[in-house]
């Protein structure tokens, strides 16, 4: 019997559009280039959602990968939410799982910077059971403690979940503590993927 969704939040309930929010700066294409190593694909991105610094403390580790760049990502980080939206679907999904009877919890990997610059656009979690961000915990998916975390903090049964997840790795750390999976590409086929499952499940 599932009791419990679970959900990613980057790329599942809201959008994360790095690339498109340095085009909407107008940065020519090396410089977008130097700026995305320097912040979105560099290592300290990883640290920075595991709570491994301050966001004033992440900042200055991110400006040393490089310093001639000090300014543009120094304004990138401050203003780094505005690579997310909520999806246009969210509220409504989360809704409907609700008066299904469902607990609805969230599990995602965040920073701190990023939650300070998106809670207001995170409508959702008014809405949702309980909620584990990565930085608060000090763990990245898919290490099993912060699978682990969840089900202690909540009380749950990892069989009586689901966890929709955009990266399949994530959906692989998942099962491997006993919750089930879907691997969410887009939002028709995941709810379809989940009524199917949950319709199965439950029989």
């Amino acid at each position: 019997m599932i009791r419990n969704i679970v959900f990613d939040v980057g790329k599942v309930l809201v959008s994360y559009e790095p690339d498109a929010y340095m085009d909407s700066l107008g940065l020519d294409a090396g410089a977008k280039a130097r700026l995305n190593a320097a912040v979105f694909e560099n290592p300290l991105w990883d640290a920075s959602d595991q709570g491994l610094g301050t966001p004033e403390e992440l900042l200055e580790q991110f400006i040393l990968g490089d310093v001639e760049l000090e300014d543009q990502i120094r304004y990138l980080y401050g203003t780094v939410g505005n690579t997310v939206e909520l999806m246009p679907y969210a509220l409504e999904w989360i809704r409907e799982l609700k008066e299904q009877g469902y607990g609805v919890y969230i599990l995602s990997n965040y920073s701190e910077n990023m939650l300070n610059q998106t809670r207001e656009k995170l409508l959702f979690l008014p809405l949702v059971d309980g909620v584990v961000f990565s930085y608060r915990v000090k763990l990245l998916k898919p290490d099993p403690g912060i699978y682990r975390y969840l089900y202690d903090a909540y009380s749950l049964n990892p069989r009586e979940c689901v966890f929709l997840d955009d990266r399949p790795e994530n959906i692989r750390g998942a099962q491997d503590t006993g919750m089930h999976g879907i691997v969410f590409r887009d939002y028709e086929s995941a709810k379809r993927e989940l009524l199917d499952f949950l319709r199965d499940s439950n029989i």
